[in-house]
């Protein structure tokens, strides 16, 4: 699951005041890996709150049998494609998780626990390194800047993004053929994703709660 998922995810378990801090909690792992890293160690409990509930939920959601299923059925078309074997695994797996968040950006509670996890001031994060602290303050203020990713509601949006993400990998690096073809899966793959993703955010939700999958609660906003 990517950045805007966790906060999702955060939105679901957390009220104000403590989202904020749990919110990017949830995403800081992920912002971590961003800026190259090591995972901190905060002092704020919200931040650890968060921090945990990230790990819950990407070891929940990446045996999810609807994400599961998604990933080959992409990695599938793409190989199909002619796609080269590392960025086709690459888009296979980010490329869903990408077209997710942008399903997921529409939803206000979401938005909301996003925004609030940028506009948290980023201390007692419990950084290893010098410099880390002056690194995410730098993707933090541009990602205030940019706001709630909406660009990923457009399938070009998540084909800049995925393709700037492997760039720097040389084993799953996209050539502009394999460009052209990501570009192309991915837009006609989009819809398919739309139709899963409310059964998925179910799925996840039920198994975070300790519930058998497709069981529900009442109230409860999926997606």
């Amino acid at each position: 699951m990517n950045f805007f998922g966790h906060a999702t995810v955060a939105a679901w378990y957390h009220a104000a005041p403590a989202l904020a801090g749990a919110a990017l909690g949830a995403m800081l792992p992920d912002l971590a890996t961003m800026i190259g890293a090591r995972l901190p160690k905060p002092s704020d409990g919200d931040v650890a709150a968060g921090m945990a509930l990230h790990h819950r939920t990407d070891a929940a959601f990446h045996v999810l049998p609807e994400f599961v299923a998604l990933q080959r059925e992409l990695d599938r078309r793409l190989a199909a494609a002619g796609c080269g074997r590392g960025p086709a695994r690459a888009t296979a797996h980010v490329g869903v998780e990408l077209l997710l968040d942008g399903i997921l950006v529409t939803d206000g509670a979401a938005r909301s626990a996003y925004l609030a996890a940028l506009a948290h001031p980023g201390t007692a994060l419990g950084w290893h390194e010098p410099d880390d602290g002056a690194r995410f303050a730098a993707v933090q203020d541009r990602m205030r800047a940019h706001g709630v990713p909406d660009d990923l509601r457009r399938p070009e949006g998540v084909t800049a993004r995925l393709l700037r993400a492997i760039a720097h990998r040389p084993l799953l690096r996209a050539s502009p053929a394999d460009a052209a073809i990501i570009g192309r899966e991915l837009a006609a793959f989009s819809p398919r994703v739309a139709v899963v993703a409310p059964a998925l955010m179910s799925a996840l939700r039920a198994v975070l709660d300790g519930r058998p999958p497709g069981s529900a609660t009442s109230g409860e906003d999926a997606a």
